[in-house]
């Protein structure tokens, strides 16, 4: 018994596999296989630009359900039925979502867009600059 736990422990011990030890990487080759590909062959950015419905691209909506399926495969379902007990999490969650990003978002975009970036009027800008 004692070697099939030190066996899970060794398992469970070595941290991410090589993919989650490398995501960055991973990432950056994409990125330049990307810009590689739309400049070596132009027409496959332009042919994949004409599969859109309701103007969302269906190529990038599959592959944005391809990355996130993994993740929800592992969600524990019947944990869910837990949350009846418990609706701290979820309470918490929900309102923290729906109550304090979006007005904590838009506070960030005023900033940046109206003060960071402060949109000018071309003739004073042109004048106060010389």
């Amino acid at each position: 018994m004692s070697a099939h736990t030190e066996v899970t422990n060794e398992d469970t011990s070595g941290g991410m596999d090589l993919f989650g030890r490398f995501l960055s990487i991973w990432v950056a080759l994409a990125i330049i296989a990307g810009i590689a590909l739309g400049q070596l062959a132009p027409s496959v950015p332009e042919t994949l630009a004409r599969f859109e419905y309701a103007q969302v691209s269906i190529p990038i909506a599959i592959l944005i359900w391809a990355m996130i399926f993994p993740m929800m495969a592992q969600i524990d379902f019947s944990a869910v039925v837990g949350v009846r007990k418990e609706p701290k999490g979820l309470a918490i969650t929900t309102i923290v979502n729906w109550l304090i990003k979006p007005f904590t978002m838009f506070a960030i975009a005023w900033f940046f867009l109206m003060v960071v970036f402060e949109p000018r009027d071309e003739k004073n800008w042109q004048s106060s600059r010389y």
